[in-house]
């Protein structure tokens, strides 16, 4: 389980990552709403969580993630492709757990109604053996953030909810998600 909220955070800081000066593309944001993404683990499990976003919520995640909140990258490379986008990244955390990632991710789709990302990768931690990924998530844009939802708001299995900039802002400042 640990592995899995690994992944997906990794994912989603991926997802978040945009342009600086040393990088040649960048990934577009999502259609503002509601999105379900079906993840698909190695062990052929699947797992939906559901996110709403907006374009503020998107700049802000983009933010955290290059500002080394969640996690620093000391590789990201983003190239447009003819068929969506690539990134090659090396990717480490050291709080709450120490967590180093490489990976190489491939989306395709057009943001605005579904997208798919494929990722293929290691993730070190600290005290566990390192582990290959290979993970495919299928996104879907939803219609607009069911009511009482706010920008941020992220269902995972099992339909615990949690607002990702609040958790991210937590775990910068040393506290709990």
């Amino acid at each position: 389980m640990r592995l899995q909220v690994a992944v997906l955070c990794c994912s989603s800081c991926l997802l978040f990552s945009t342009v600086t000066p040393a990088h040649a593309d960048e990934l577009p944001a999502r259609k503002a709403g509601l999105w379900e993404m079906k993840m698909t683990l190695p062990t052929g499990q699947e797992q939906t969580t559901r996110q709403c976003t907006d374009p503020s919520t998107e700049k802000a995640m983009q933010n955290m993630a290059l500002a080394g909140g969640i996690m620093t990258c000391s590789k990201l490379d983003i190239r447009k492709t003819a068929g969506g986008y690539t990134v090659d990244a090396v990717c480490s955390m050291s709080s709450p757990m120490a967590m180093t990632t490489t990976s190489h991710t491939e989306y395709t789709g057009d943001f605005s109604s579904a997208y798919t990302m494929k990722q293929t990768g290691r993730v070190e931690m600290d005290k566990m053996p390192p582990q290959n990924t290979n993970t495919t998530i299928q996104a879907k844009w939803q219609g607009a953030c069911p009511s009482g939802w706010k920008p941020g708001d992220t269902e995972l299995p099992g339909g615990r909810r949690m607002n990702l900039l609040t958790a991210a802002a937590n775990a910068t400042a040393g506290g709990k998600p």
